[in-house]
């Protein structure tokens, strides 16, 4: 293993395929070292919470200026990021506009009430809030940091069939609760209309490759591909050793594809629960596999905008909080070293 800051760029061995990105945190970007190799291996990056509604709408403002359809709005913390990536000539994917999870309650409640028992606003005004949310972020982004973002995720699992029975969507999602069916189309024909020439729009979810959120997910692209809504689909990309199935992503993104989408991997890691030699040796052939096949996808004409890892090193992986036990899953280790899986996977970039 050898010095992040010293090794070949990832991104740069991939750059006749997609690029490749990283999630990370305006913390991280006060760190040089950290910089460094973000600026080396990556040419896309995410904000992992910071461009998450809950970081950007503000309460006190809301309530300040009186109107029950729009929201106030502090772009403090997007800002940041999105400074850093002008200036380091970085690509942003925006995550995320709407979502169920860090949106506040308030948004939703009638009268702005911060309280999970007070009453729903009428779903016309919920429409309004979210047009008018959706036009002050794009707008403000287009605006001010010009050409910096290249994709929107749009909606954020909003799908998940059989949940409370038949059906396809998350209907414990406050959105569905609020807005019924209608939320989702309408978040991406405002999206549509105030996107610059150029921006693509993303659904994105996780376990997007099982058969039964596959067929839900692609009834719903459907939809919105009708109405010419939607440019992207987002495969999230949270895996697990050993049960890493390439052949069902494969499939799945195959079907995405045949929609006429392009494809996202949008949060890339690999649980794997210990970093001892045979550990280490299966991260690196499942890394190896997963982006043969994605890239033997690229080689046949599939359009793939961008693989992002979701987080730069070992320790700013989210894994270990959410599994509750020790995570390895990306390809650079927490001291910033480059791993076995980090060589295979520039290896496959060679062949």
């Amino acid at each position: 293993m050898i010095s992040a800051t010293q090794a070949p760029s990832l991104c740069k061995a991939y750059e006749p395929y997609f690029r490749v990105g990283a999630a990370l945190s305006s913390w991280l970007v006060k760190d040089p070292e950290l910089v460094e190799i973000v600026c080396r291996h990556f040419n896309s990056i995410t904000a992992d919470n910071q461009m998450k509604p809950d970081s950007v709408l503000n309460l006190e403002g809301t309530l300040a200026q009186g109107d029950p359809c729009h929201a106030a709005t502090d772009f403090t913390r997007v800002d940041a990021l999105l400074s850093f990536a002008r200036d380091h000539q970085l690509s942003v994917r925006y995550h995320v506009l709407a979502w169920h999870n860090q949106t506040p309650v308030w948004f939703f409640k009638k009268d702005w009430e911060n309280d999970r028992e007070a009453p729903f606003a009428p779903k016309e005004v919920i429409l309004a809030r979210l047009e008018n949310y959706i036009r002050d972020v794009m707008q403000h982004v287009n605006t001010c940091f010009p050409g910096v973002v290249y994709t929107w995720d749009v909606v954020n699992e909003a799908i998940e069939p059989d949940q409370d029975g038949p059906g396809l969507y998350r209907t414990r999602s406050p959105w569905f609760t609020a807005a019924g069916q209608d939320f989702l189309p309408a978040a991406f024909r405002a999206a549509r209309r105030y996107a610059a020439p150029g921006q693509t729009l993303c659904y994105n979810d996780y376990n997007a490759f099982e058969p039964v959120k596959r067929d839900a997910i692609l009834d719903v692209l459907k939809m919105l591909k009708a109405e010419n809504l939607v440019d992207t689909m987002g495969m999230q990309g949270h895996y697990l050793l050993p049960h890493l199935d390439i052949a069902a992503c494969e499939t799945a993104a195959r079907a995405y594809a045949a929609l006429g989408l392009k494809l996202q991997v949008t949060e890339l890691d690999i649980h794997c629960n210990s970093d001892d030699e045979a550990h280490v040796a299966a991260l690196a052939e499942a890394y190896r596999s997963w982006f043969a096949m994605i890239k033997k996808l690229v080689k046949e004409g599939i359009p793939v905008e961008a693989v992002t890892f979701w987080g730069v090193t070992d320790a700013d992986s989210w894994l270990p909080g959410f599994r509750k036990e020790p995570s390895y899953p990306l390809l650079i280790t927490a001291d910033r070293k480059t791993k076995p899986a980090f060589d295979a996977v520039l290896r496959e970039a060679e062949l």
